[in-house]
């Protein structure tokens, strides 16, 4: 049986993750985000905190072990190898756990380069999502979720731009906010938390009754 999966990519502040937990429970199917990491310590045996530093919520760090970085390729490094816990086999077992639940089971999976590990020449039933707002539009979002000045705010928002940028680049070599990458690029601070969530339901249902 065909499975189908919903990949969101989002900036802080527009409501990815929020819609995405909404489409879940709506939709009677699985999410995806913090846990791919739990899931892929348990497939690889290496520590969870390991897989922290290439979390795309981690803050960028150069590869260790003298791993150099590069583009995402599937190959799993054994763990005789002295590079088994670098940054390119941390971020392959956790690409390797992503295909697998999409192979598995209908879900939502929230980040990660979730929509280029699942490649559309090997995956069709995925609908890539991209939600993004006008700045100040995330700034207010944030600052009901965070503490601190709208500069601290604002300072934080810059850096965890830089560092989604900065991780799809360093692990798939493409850009993060290329439209060609996704079936739908959505304005949350133009179409609101419902408007995005209506929009992906449609093409979420036709992509099922095609």
């Amino acid at each position: 049986m065909d499975h189908y999966v919903i990949t969101i990519a989002r900036q802080y502040g527009s409501g990815g993750r929020t819609i995405g937990q909404r489409l879940s429970k709506d939709l009677g199917i699985a999410y995806y985000d913090k846990d791919i990491i739990r899931l892929a310590s348990d497939d690889s045996g290496i520590h969870p905190e390991l897989f922290g530093r290439v979390d795309e919520y981690s803050s960028a760090k150069p590869p260790i072990f003298g791993a150099k970085s590069g583009v995402y390729s599937k190959e799993l490094i054994p763990p005789q190898d002295k590079n088994f816990t670098s940054d390119e086999n941390l971020f392959n077992y956790q690409a390797k756990i992503i295909r697998e639940l999409a192979t598995k089971e209908d879900c939502v999976i929230i980040g990660r380069c979730a929509n280029l590990i699942l490649d559309v020449s090997e995956f069709q039933n995925v609908l890539r999502v991209y939600v993004h707002a006008s700045w100040d539009f995330r700034v207010e979002e944030a600052m009901q979720k965070m503490g601190g000045s709208q500069k601290d705010i604002e300072k934080f928002l810059r850096k965890d731009d830089k560092r989604k940028m900065e991780f799809c680049q360093r692990y798939t070599g493409k850009e993060w906010t290329d439209p060609s990458y996704y079936d739908l690029y959505l304005d949350s601070s133009v179409l609101g938390f419902d408007g995005v969530y209506e929009q992906i339901v449609k093409k979420y249902n036709a992509m099922r009754n095609r």
